[in-house]
């Protein structure tokens, strides 16, 4: 189970840059494709720490996601029980957030294959779903699902990414449930800003 949500976390990850009026599986797939090839290209600054990886997250990915979106959602019912500058801090600690878990994902990237499939658009064609599949040796490929929405005229962002039903959103909105009833709103800010990196 670990190993599948590091490589699930890892394809989340590859959401990466979207340029503005490309179809989001060419967005997905070429800022990917660039990042990977960086990774596998440093290997000696990835070995020296985290903060080549971090700086590589921050500058490549972190730009496109929707992270206001994101952390609304992950929030779920708690987001209209905060104010205003509650909700800037959790923004900029669920940023940490992302940028951690992304750059732990990136540490267990080798060089395997990733394949896409047809991207899936609803009927206003505002929102996409980008299939892709990383292939194991010697075993199953997994199937991952990137969520996208067309937000200001033809720039795809990412908001969520989902892997045999097991949605990002939906994980970190059971986790900041659990920890809100138990800790309370601000200490769970005052954790998520204290995230090291």
């Amino acid at each position: 189970m670990l190993k599948l949500v590091t490589i699930f976390s890892l394809m989340v990850s590859l959401c990466l840059p979207a340029f503005a009026e490309q179809d989001p599986q060419v967005v997905v797939k070429s800022v990917s494709d660039v990042v990977l090839a960086e990774i596998l290209a440093n290997k000696e600054k990835m070995d020296e720490g985290a903060a080549f990886l971090s700086q590589l997250v921050e500058d490549k990915m972190i730009p496109i996601i929707d992270q206001d979106k994101m952390a609304k959602l992950a929030l779920g019912k708690h987001w209209k029980d905060i104010n205003d500058l509650q909700r800037q801090d959790f923004i900029l600690g669920f940023k940490r957030l992302l940028i951690k878990t992304y750059s732990g994902a990136f540490k267990a990237y080798t060089g395997q294959d990733v394949t896409y499939g047809e991207t899936k658009y609803n009927k206003e064609n505002d929102k996409a779903i980008v299939q892709s599949d990383i292939q194991m040796p010697g075993g199953t490929p997994i199937r991952l699902q990137y969520r996208l929405y067309r937000a200001d005229g033809d720039t795809w962002l990412v908001y969520d990414a989902n892997i045999a039903g097991l949605g990002l959103l939906k994980t970190y909105r059971t986790q900041f449930a659990e920890q809100i009833s138990r800790d309370g709103v601000e200490k769970t800010i005052a954790q998520l800003k204290a995230v090291e990196l």
